[in-house]
């Protein structure tokens, strides 16, 4: 968004004033295109990586439960539940790793005997291909690696 100065005698403040308000106009632009840029790649990522496991698993696809939130992706198999969690290889740590509010989840769901297992899932976009590495099996031991 460009906006024209106006043609006026400008004091030292009116022209801080007006800089800054640009400064922050620019800036507002620039951080709705990374959240724009998040959603293009966060979103197809799980949607992917349910297909993915459906194929894998040969599982109907109403045994799979994905929502916002943690973890991102649940599936339920024979009364035991499994629950993945996706995120980039690449990028800003805070994407990239697990957030204290993912650990505290995980460790209560690392308690339960229904849960089979809970999984770290790395995806990479390679132009407008995604392509995971293998799951990550989350234990209370190796917890600590995958966060910041």
């Amino acid at each position: 968004m460009t906006r024209k100065k106006p043609e006026v005698d400008w004091s030292r403040a009116g022209r801080k004033s007006w800089d800054t308000r640009l400064e922050n106009i620019r800036h507002a632009d620039y951080k709705r295109r990374g959240h724009k840029a998040s959603d293009e790649t966060r979103k197809p990522s799980e949607y992917n990586y349910i297909r993915e496991i459906a194929k894998t698993l040969s599982l109907k696809r109403n045994c799979i439960f994905h929502h916002e939130g943690i973890p991102d992706i649940m599936v339920i198999t024979k009364g035991k539940m499994r629950f993945y969690e996706i995120k980039p290889k690449k990028g800003a740590l805070v994407r990239k790793m697990l957030n204290r509010s993912q650990i505290r989840t995980i460790r209560e769901l690392l308690k339960h005997d229904y849960i089979e297992e809970v999984n770290l899932v790395r995806y990479e976009k390679k132009g407008k291909q995604i392509v995971y590495d293998k799951p990550i099996k989350l234990t209370k031991r190796n917890l600590k690696e995958y966060s910041y």
